[in-house]
């Protein structure tokens, strides 16, 4: 009996090694697999984040440009290590406290710089109001686009000052511009461009002419 006692204690005591190494790997095994379900939540995480830090150009001008270059929307690509460092940090939060100071999603700073969503549609915008005034004021008065200038800067300044903020306030507040199947978004890019050639032709031709400098009568 003493034997038979001693036999069935010692089972107990020669398997708890055995068994504890068991849980030992059944409490080892969800954690492991669990790593890869982390691992993939961190990065669609990183990609919300990603996708969500849109700059200027990305918010504004892509969705709306059909014909745009080819690594354009990322708004840094074509600069060398230095530009893309300044370029980064004009689009950080840190150069646009105005987006938490008046709940803007675009901040000034952002949308102005080179690769940004405003410059080239303001002075798109000015080409084309320029271009119609001067060759109207000129074909009224005989007066070339640099007697203009010169005959009313103050009245000019105003005018175009006004342009820059009535196209800056749809952009910070992220609205993309809209057209119709005529005047489209891109029809307003390409008729700015032309409009800044003939702002050129027109200073160049006042210039050269005869009476350019002439004085005001």
């Amino acid at each position: 009996m003493a034997a038979l006692l001693t036999a069935s204690t010692a089972r107990p005591v020669a398997r708890t090694p055995q068994v504890s190494s068991v849980l030992a790997t059944a409490s080892l095994k969800p954690t492991t697999a669990l790593r890869p379900a982390a691992i993939r939540r961190s990065l669609l995480v990183r990609a919300e984040q990603q996708t969500d830090s849109k700059d200027s150009y990305q918010k504004i001008e892509e969705p709306v440009r059909s014909n745009f270059p080819e690594n354009t929307d990322s708004g840094a690509q074509n600069f060398g290590p230095k530009q893309s460092e300044a370029d980064d940090f004009l689009k950080s939060k840190q150069a646009n406290p105005d987006t938490e100071l008046f709940g803007t999603d675009v901040g000034i700073v952002d949308a102005m710089r080179f690769k940004g969503a405003a410059p080239e549609v303001i002075n798109c915008r000015l080409a084309m109001l320029g271009f119609v005034a001067a060759v109207a004021v000129e074909a009224a008065t005989g007066r070339n686009v640099i007697q203009q200038a010169q005959a009313a800067p103050l009245p000019i300044a105003l005018i175009s000052l006004t342009f820059i903020v009535a196209s800056l306030v749809p952009i910070v507040r992220g609205v993309p511009r809209r057209g119709n199947s005529i005047f489209t978004a891109d029809a307003e890019l390409w008729n700015g461009r032309l409009a800044m050639l003939g702002i050129a032709a027109l200073f160049w031709n006042a210039y050269i002419g005869p009476s350019s400098l002439a004085p005001l009568s």
